[in-house]
């Protein structure tokens, strides 16, 4: 207990500065509790990332690298390590260290346990850091210096953080209750909890703290007050070693270790988490060629509002479906009546798919929502025939007819063929399907990517046709696909009251309710960023096209469909070996109802920059496998 026991000064012989260090010691003692329910049976330091456990990755890197012994402060859980671990790990010495107040102490009180180690240099780690062995390999590499190894500030990151000077010197260490609201975090470097301290430091300056603070019973600091106190004073000199190039995570949650297992995984085990996902890409480092969004809106003022106001965004009830309505008819300059606001497209596809048709025709390949969200065995695929893929819309309304279909879905442009059907076209189908009693929704996601939109939309002529529907996501071309808005304009009120009443009353959060009430004032800028969008991918059309057999088709949308080169590798094949290879994913058609579907790649338009970057890359592929 404090006070009853020799000071650490007093204790082994300590050895001469600048030799190789040879201890560490990792603290090991807490419940973890926020790593539940893994952390109710096993101690935190065994959580495994791919398989492997933290602790077991930790000692496997301080053996390579020559530490001779690894001090283990333990408590909860502890023979469970004790098990995992043994006495020696690959011929490095293990100890360990038992507390009996882990439930109520910190990491200072299990540092201090270990105190008759702390007389020579040492390596100090948290044992829920999963890392790659060379930052153990850099933090050795300075001699006779204190190191902490840092990361620059990111937002997923919390924590100690610490400031540096010009030097690479630390002048503070700021714990996570010195970081207020409006705390500046792009000034800061995040501790990684991987020390290293050298053998004078230690007996100058940390051990006399860490006996006067235990001593005086203050047992739930973190070890950290002690460096912020003696570099607060300038009494040491504790370098930072920067890691942003160095693998590492710091595992408090079920999420950080799921995002460890994807940092630390191999590029293919990378590709086959990201082709099960449907999203959240912005969690993984690669370059999106998949999802189809305006990079280029909404402007920063609209985000700016949105932190300025996120507090009541968060605390209140967002408005009912006639508001919602109002507000978008402001944008489309359509009345409230005809307008049914969704979250997403995908929500009203689903109401009409399932309750309101009893059969859907649709031409194939399209977007698979339509068909997905509809009654098994209530839909008819009208094939769009290569190498055109154009629509006829006389053979698609007698096919109508001959199924049967009261409901039929044209997405023009279309995704994934990224082609537009002619506005006579839809018109003239509009009005055969009406003696059909047959409805048809015209699904305009894409429609601001037109050449000419105002002249290919069907926004004004819903009025004069009963039978005539259109679908709006807001999500690609506004970019806002986070806020899952949509939008359905009829004039036909018997289907807009029928779509209304399967909406939940409060379908629509009040981030997206802020956004349309924003968007009026932006209205010049949203032009703005559709025609940059549009440059964007026409530069990309061209450059598609001069890859040497590749067939692009002219796009109308925001994304380019193409087909690959007959003696190339096919599309999942290619679209593997350029996430593996170049970090870049796009979308293989493998799935589509279409002939050769292997052969066929959707591409999303980025910025010029990166979309010349994945047409070089699909150039070596390409020309690599026909070589």
């Amino acid at each position: 207990m404090p006070g009853q026991s020799k000071t650490i000064l007093e204790m082994l012989p300590c050895r001469e500065p600048g030799s190789p260090v040879r201890k560490a010691i990792i603290l090991a003692a807490g419940t973890g509790s926020r790593l539940g329910p893994f952390t109710e049976h096993s101690p935190k330091c065994l959580a495994p990332i791919n398989g492997v456990p933290i602790l077991i990755n930790m000692l496997t890197h301080l053996s390579d690298v020559g530490v001779e012994e690894t001090v283990i402060v333990v408590g909860y859980l502890k023979e469970k390590i004790h098990d995992k671990v043994g006495n020696s790990f690959n011929g490095m010495r293990i100890s360990y260290i038992e507390s009996d107040r882990y439930a109520t102490t910190n990491n200072i009180y299990s540092l201090w346990l270990a105190r008759e180690h702390l007389n020579e240099d040492i390596v100090l780690l948290e044992s829920d850091i999963f890392f790659e062995r060379s930052l153990l390999d850099h933090l050795f590499a300075n001699d006779n210096r204190n190191v902490a190894a840092v990361a620059r500030h990111q937002s997923w990151m919390c924590g100690t953080v610490v400031s540096i000077d010009k030097e690479g010197n630390i002048q503070a260490l700021l714990e996570t209750r010195y970081q207020g609201p409006q705390f500046d975090y792009s000034r800061v470097f995040k501790t990684i909890n991987v020390y290293l301290f050298r053998r004078d430091f230690l007996r100058a300056q940390f051990v006399p703290r860490l006996e006067t603070l235990i001593n005086a019973g203050d047992v739930n600091q973190y070890y950290e007050v002690i460096l912020h106190a003696t570099a607060y004073n300038q009494r040491h000199s504790m370098m930072a070693l920067l890691c942003d190039d160095i693998k590492w995570f710091e595992i408090d949650y079920e999420n950080d270790r799921l995002s460890a297992e994807y940092l630390f995984a191999s590029p293919d085990e990378r590709y086959d988490v990201v082709t099960r996902e449907h999203g959240s890409y912005w969690q993984y480092d690669f370059t999106d060629h998949t999802y189809l969004y305006n990079l280029y809106f909404p402007p920063e003022a609209a985000f700016s509002h949105m932190r300025n106001h996120v507090y009541d965004l968060i605390e209140n009830y967002p408005a009912g479906q006639g508001a919602l309505a109002s507000l978008v008819g402001q944008v489309i300059n359509q009345p409230a009546q005809r307008i049914v606001v969704g979250n997403g497209a995908a929500e009203l596809i689903k109401i009409i798919s399932r309750y309101v048709c009893s059969r859907l025709i649709i031409p194939e390949p399209s977007f698979n929502e339509y068909a997905n969200a509809a009654p098994e065995g209530k839909v008819t695929g009208f094939a769009l025939k290569p190498p055109l893929f154009e629509l006829d819309v006389d053979e698609f309304a007698a096919e109508a007819l001959r199924c049967q279909a009261d409901v039929a879905v044209v997405v023009s442009p279309n995704n994934p063929t990224s082609l537009l059907v002619p506005k006579t076209d839809l018109l003239r189908l509009a009005g055969q399907l009406a003696g059909q009693n047959c409805l048809l929704i015209v699904d305009e996601s894409f429609i601001d990517f037109a050449e000419d939109r105002d002249q290919s939309t069907l926004e004004q002529e819903v009025a004069d046709h009963k039978n005539l529907a259109i679908i709006k996501s807001m999500s690609k071309a506004y970019g806002i696909c986070g806020l899952r808005l949509g939008y359905l304009l009829t004039a036909n009120q018997e289907l807009a009251t029928a779509v209304r009443n399967e909406v939940p009353i409060w379908n629509i959060n009040g981030f997206a309710e802020a956004f349309l009430r924003l968007l009026p004032r932006y209205s010049r800028d949203f032009v703005d960023s559709c025609q940059k969008a549009k440059i964007d991918r026409d530069d990309l059309y061209r450059r598609l096209a001069s890859i040497p057999g590749m067939t692009a088709y002219k796009p109308q949308a925001n994304f380019v469909f193409c087909r690959l080169p007959d003696e190339s590798m096919s599309g999942p094949e290619l679209t593997r070996q350029l996430f593996t290879e170049h970090n870049i994913y796009v979308k293989h058609c493998a799935g589509k109802p279409l002939p050769e579907p292997d052969r066929y790649l959707r591409i999303a338009s980025r910025t010029k920059p990166e979309n010349r970057t994945l047409v070089e890359a699909l150039r070596s592929l390409v020309v690599r496998k026909r070589s």
